[in-house]
């Protein structure tokens, strides 16, 4: 077993009695609660110490006079060590103390509750590995200090030799016992079996024992499943055997020490079974504070189930207005498959994907963009105005999905929860009544809610990524997306084309007319063969007379289109596009497409929200100390009930 292992359920059992101090006092439940911890910690300890230094430690146990002595006996072999095991039902020959039986004493002997007797290991009945043997007293006297040291042996032993007579088998002792040492090795040994007359083998079981055993076998393992309990051993009751009594003992040693050994290699190692131990002793210890609370504080128990139980129901509550409405969060969603669309849309698309940005911003007011096309003023104006309020909406929202959950929590931690709270306060006023030095660390919470939600900011990373996840599912495809720019652009410019292909021809022709022309003269002035000094002062000179009609005649060759022109043309090419990008935004934006990304996105916000739950993380944090250690021993009592 690890230290970390250890140092959990030690700071487990440390918690326990530093709640059950604060909330419950010196009452009557939270003494028995405290005595519940200290036991616990002492059987850990016992488990946890190796005291018999790597060596088995097999336990004989059962209740008072049931044989457990004799079978001690029966293993060993030297009789100076067996005349020592005190046996019989009279008080003055009873076991009172654990009897330690082996070559070497056990680590930390304690005296008063324990004794040592020497014994070699080639006295000892073998089982293939070094061990040592503990006799307990009855588990079942009447002496509360003797039943105490016998439930020791329960906490010590890797294996338990379960002693019962045969008179004894439907007896609830046995069930009891079965239960204190679930998670160890259980040998049940039926002890003074009557002799079989049915002209079977002497000692062995007839069909009524048999039944017996069967049962009472069936009824160990369900009491105790995790422990692992065997095939009963039969001792026959030697007074009435024809055998005499040594070769009864001797039989019975054989058989038990070899059931034994195949128990131990069929266990496992012994830090495995440690662990099992130490889980079926967790499991004893939270049934008996749930026991506790059940049984002695119904009034508080059921006050503080009231609490918790809002308490779990709340955080769901509070988890499930993240998504908010379905007219918000339809609007958010056609939002993103708009800025899905956009995004998807390449920029080589123009300027059809500069109209989808337009329209994206002004979306509630397209009316209005399409009558600005035609030169309204008031529709452009009313258009930059829808933008505005748009965006300043997508800002708030942003900031409502920040703060606007934890703001929500925290009105209804204090409106559901606080009239709660103060109840249960009341009840456990009246249970600590007159009870003095106890601090509930409320001094400083009076205005503060009795708890806050934590989980907040993982719930909202999962939302949006499943919201995302939903978008990116439900959205158009990337080829949809292409194929919608593509016709969009060539709609606009197979409009726009006809002004601009008109006005680069007359361009490009008085271009080329102005060019031949300028090469004609240079073709003159070389077949004159003058100087081209002279030719560049004649030029010169002659500008503003000679050549002037000239240059002019040649610019006015040069188109000189209107702005109202251009303008038109490309209010008449822009309509028919952005008519055919609302189209596309329709698609993008169906009712059934909303619809089922919203069923998608609701399912899964739910399962998140389940999973945060489920591992602890949504979950309410009591900011009042009281109440958080009252939450924390009704966890554990309520694990205690399942069992």
């Amino acid at each position: 077993m690890s230290a970390s292992t250890s140092d959990a359920g030690s700071q487990f059992v440390q918690r326990v009695r530093h709640a059950a101090t604060r909330v419950l006092g010196n009452s009557e439940a939270g003494t028995e609660i405290i005595d519940l911890c200290r036991q616990h910690e002492d059987a850990r300890e016992m488990v946890l110490a190796d005291r018999a230094e790597d060596a088995t430690v097999v336990a004989i146990v059962g209740a008072t006079g049931q044989g457990k002595s004799w079978i001690t006996r029966q293993l060993l072999s030297d009789a100076s060590v067996a005349a020592t095991i005190r046996s019989g039902n009279n008080l003055d020959e009873a076991t009172e103390k654990l009897t330690w039986i082996g070559p070497r004493p056990p680590a930390d002997l304690d005296s008063r509750h324990e004794r040592f007797v020497a014994c070699a290991a080639s006295k000892m009945q073998s089982i293939g590995m070094p061990y040592l043997i503990v006799d307990a007293p009855g588990a079942t006297d009447d002496r509360r200090g003797i039943a105490g040291v016998a439930e020791r042996a329960l906490s010590l032993a890797s294996v338990l030799v379960l002693v019962i007579r045969r008179d004894q088998l439907r007896s609830q002792r046995v069930t009891g016992l079965a239960a204190a040492s679930e998670g160890t090795i259980v040998i049940p040994v039926v002890n003074m079996a009557p002799v079989s007359t049915s002209g079977s083998e002497p000692g062995q079981a007839g069909t009524d024992l048999a039944a017996d055993i069967e049962t009472l076998v069936s009824r160990l393992r369900e009491t105790a499943p995790q422990s692992s309990i065997q095939p009963a051993v039969v001792v026959p009751d030697f007074e009435i055997d024809p055998r005499s009594e040594d070769a009864v003992g001797n039989a019975a040693a054989n058989e038990l020490s070899k059931a034994i050994e195949f128990a131990i290699e069929e266990a496992g190692s012994g830090d495995h079974r440690r662990g099992t131990r130490l889980t079926a002793m967790d499991a004893r210890f939270t049934a008996a504070v749930a026991s506790v609370l059940q049984n002695q504080l119904p009034d508080l128990t059921n006050a503080i189930d009231r609490l918790d139980a809002e308490a779990r129901k709340l955080p769901t509550q509070i988890a499930s207005t993240l998504l908010g409405g379905p007219i918000p969060l339809r609007a958010a969603v056609r939002n993103r498959l708009r800025l899905e669309l956009l995004s998807d849309t390449a920029a080589i698309w123009f300027p059809f994907r500069t109209i989808l940005s337009l329209l994206n911003l002004t979306h509630g007011a397209w009316d209005r963009v399409l009558l600005s096309f035609s030169g309204s003023i008031p529709s452009l104006v009313g258009a930059v105005y829808t933008g505005v309020q748009n965006i300043r909406g997508q800002h708030e929202t942003g900031h409502d999905l920040r703060n606007g959950l934890r703001q929500r929590a925290s009105a209804a931690v204090t409106d559901r929860l606080g009239p709660m709270a103060n109840r249960f306060r009341s009840e456990l006023n009246q249970l600590r009544r007159g009870q003095v030095g106890l601090d509930d660390g409320r001094a400083d919470l009076d205005d503060a809610p009795p708890a806050t939600l934590s989980g907040v900011d993982a719930l909202q990373e999962q939302s949006q990524s499943a919201f995302d996840e939903a978008i990116q599912k439900g959205s158009v495809s990337g080829l949809f997306a292409m194929l919608s720019g593509l016709i969009g652009t060539v709609i606009f410019w197979c409009l726009m084309a006809g002004p601009l292909v008109a006005l680069y021809q007359s361009y490009l022709g008085a271009s080329v007319e102005t060019l031949f022309e300028l090469f004609a003269n240079q073709d003159t002035t070389t077949s004159t063969g003058l100087d081209p000094a002279t030719i560049s002062l004649a030029a010169q000179g002659s500008t503003a007379t000679d050549h002037g009609p000239q240059i002019v005649s040649s610019l006015d060759r040069f188109p000189r289109p209107h702005a109202s022109m251009l303008l038109t043309g490309l209010l008449l090419s822009l309509l028919p596009t952005s008519i055919f990008a609302m189209v596309v935004l329709s698609i993008c934006q169906g009712r059934h497409r909303i619809d089922r990304i919203e069923r998608h996105l609701r399912d899964r916000h739910d399962a998140i929200i389940a999973d945060l739950q489920s591992s602890g993380v949504l979950r309410l944090r009591w900011s009042d100390p009281l109440l958080a250690d009252a939450e924390f021993l009704l966890s554990i009592g309520r694990t205690g009930q399942h069992k």
